[in-house]
């Protein structure tokens, strides 16, 4: 096995949706994520809602921080979230607030990283704690995928003796993830191809088969 995590991602607009889609797969997934939509639908309401229902489960409140990061990261963690996200074009300064407000709570921050991040902003983000990088398709073609894997394989020689874990998001299903197999990441980051299938439950298991079968 693997030892690659599977995260739910909510990005539904409606709560009672979205609890419905991960109360039907919570057995097979390890982390869930009050997706951007379902925060900006809903407000914070809904990391309120999904802690009092998983109270076990590692949640991720992905508002997608730009300003105010210690701002942010307290109402979120306040909410119930476990980590919060933060754009890494939003700079050192962001992270590090969202970071020291993090530390205040026993939660983390999560980096989602951006084209053309250097080598410098990564070790600047893990001395400020930061404890999770993103990694994230957008176009999802092979030209952009090639990139990704170059990606992964950068941030692996950066964080290795770190502690710091990788996460791939955007995209990913059952055959969009074997495009990955061998590459060093830690999360697969899963949405509609969970939330939106017939039985939530038997797709977030068919993924999972999917992650542990991976190198």
């Amino acid at each position: 096995m693997s030892g690659k995590l599977l995260q739910l991602a909510l990005d539904i607009d409606d709560t009672a949706v979205a609890l419905k889609a991960a109360t039907a797969a919570a057995d097979a997934v390890d982390i869930i994520e009050d997706g951007t939509v379902l925060c900006l639908a809903q407000g914070l309401g809904s990391a309120r809602e999904l802690r009092a229902v998983f109270p076990d489960k590692d949640l991720l409140t992905d508002i997608r921080i730009a300003r105010a990061g210690g701002k942010f990261a307290r109402m979120c963690f306040k909410a119930g979230a476990d980590r919060v996200s933060v754009v890494g074009e939003s700079g050192l300064d962001v992270v590090t607030s969202a970071c020291e407000v993090a530390e205040e709570f026993g939660g983390g921050v999560e980096v989602e990283l951006y084209d053309g991040w250097s080598d410098e902003e990564i070790h600047s983000f893990i001395e400020a704690g930061a404890q999770v990088f993103i990694v994230h398709r957008n176009r999802c073609d092979e030209a952009e995928n090639e990139d990704v894997r170059t990606q992964l394989n950068r941030l692996h020689a950066l964080v290795s003796d770190s502690g710091v874990k990788v996460t791939l998001a955007g995209g990913l299903n059952r055959e969009t993830l074997r495009l990955f197999d061998g590459c060093p990441f830690d999360i697969a980051v899963v949405g509609s191809a969970i939330t939106k299938a017939d039985d939530p439950l038997a797709a977030a298991r068919e993924i999972r088969d999917v992650l542990n079968s991976m190198k």
